[in-house]
């Protein structure tokens, strides 16, 4: 286990989507597709569809 490893990485999932644990590990590539875009449209909303997209909607696999 990871863990065990580095206990800094406590929390964080080893997927690599995202910087912590949410489980997404777990979906397939099309349902983990549909998330970062219904995340990337709920950021621009957000940001008043100014186009300018927020960290937490980047690609997540950077």
């Amino acid at each position: 286990m990871r863990v065990q490893q580095s206990p800094e990485d406590i929390g964080k999932c080893g997927c690599g989507r995202r910087e912590y644990c949410d489980g997404s590990h777990g979906l397939s590539e099309a349902q983990w597709q549909a998330v970062v875009e219904r995340e990337r449209k709920a950021a621009l909303e957000k940001d008043g569809e100014t186009g300018q997209a927020t960290a937490e909607s980047s690609d997540e696999r950077a």
